[in-house]
């Protein structure tokens, strides 16, 4: 009886130990084989695993930018994407708030910011091989034409910079190799090939209105030779079937498109309705009933 009553014990011990191994508290390990995967999930400090592409993203962009212009959305998700991509590289998690990105600000992502994020879906910065982090941060608030703090500005056209975050800023347009500048909000090294510098979302807002597409725009911040890369994996969305932003000209003709089918069903119906009611077909059924 007291052999079994031990092995009954050992059992259960076993059993436990087995159960406490699958256990929920068990770290979840974020990981992928090389630069042109993607990362479908992310861990973020505080929160079970989200998806990547529908949930993470369209978040960070709406609480970091959401009001943007269009393109300006578009090199935001860039990104965003890619500190993601370099933070899960370095740590395999990533923290909700200013110190990487702001997650949970409780406002819901609008289309305009689902719509951006599904057209660069997979897309990240990279640079001779390494991942780019891909630092942003809000900037100063700039006016056209220069969309810089440029000392040469008359007075009427001065920046504002209420975070204070516009030292951290870095205007690389036309640079490339070791001329680009890092920034001081990651390692200053030439060997730091992740560090391409910093992106203004105040800036960024500037040049989209002046008409700038999103890749000009991430070329302005982390310089003319950045790579932009397409991941791949189940939570990509493929090019042919990323959908036309709202407001966009492609949706625009679309709507007009249906608008004028609309418009011709319509007076095909009321043409259809008139011929059946004209005086002709009224006495020719008189007619009919007469000779009866």
């Amino acid at each position: 009886m007291r052999a079994f009553r031990v092995g009954c014990c050992a059992a259960a011990f076993a059993i436990a130990f087995a159960l406490a191994a699958c256990s929920d508290e068990d770290p979840v390990e974020i990981e992928r084989d090389g630069l042109d995967e993607a990362y479908c999930q992310a861990l973020v400090t505080g929160y079970p695993l989200v998806d990547v592409e529908s949930e993470y993203l369209p978040r960070v962009v709406q609480c970091e930018n959401g009001n943007a212009g269009f393109e300006a959305l578009k090199a935001q998700a860039v990104a965003a994407r890619a500190y993601l991509y370099y933070k899960l590289d370095q740590a395999g998690e990533i923290a909700d708030g200013p110190q990487d990105q702001v997650y949970g600000c409780g406002r819901a992502p609008s289309p305009r910011v689902h719509a951006a994020v599904r057209a660069t879906s997979g897309e990240i910065l990279t640079y001779r091989g390494f991942q780019v982090a891909g630092f942003y941060v809000a900037g100063a608030k700039l006016r056209p034409p220069s969309c810089t703090t440029d000392d040469k500005l008359p007075s009427r056209l001065a920046v504002e910079d209420p975070f204070g975050t516009e030292h951290y800023v870095t205007y690389n347009e036309g640079r490339s190799g070791e001329d680009i500048e890092q920034t001081t909000l990651g390692l200053v090294n030439p060997a730091n090939r992740s560090n391409r510098g910093a992106k203004s979302q105040n800036g960024a807002a500037c040049l989209a209105a002046k008409g700038w597409n999103y890749e000009e725009i991430l070329r302005f911040y982390y310089g003319a030779d950045i790579e932009l890369v397409q991941t791949s994996g189940p939570c990509v969305v493929p090019a042919a079937e990323r959908s036309v932003r709202p407001g966009s000209r492609g949706s625009a003709w679309i709507g007009a498109a249906a608008m004028v089918l609309a418009l011709v069903i319509g007076w095909m119906l009321i043409a259809t309705a008139l011929r059946t009611r004209s005086p002709g077909g009224r006495s020719r059924r008189r007619g009919r009933a007469r000779r009866r």
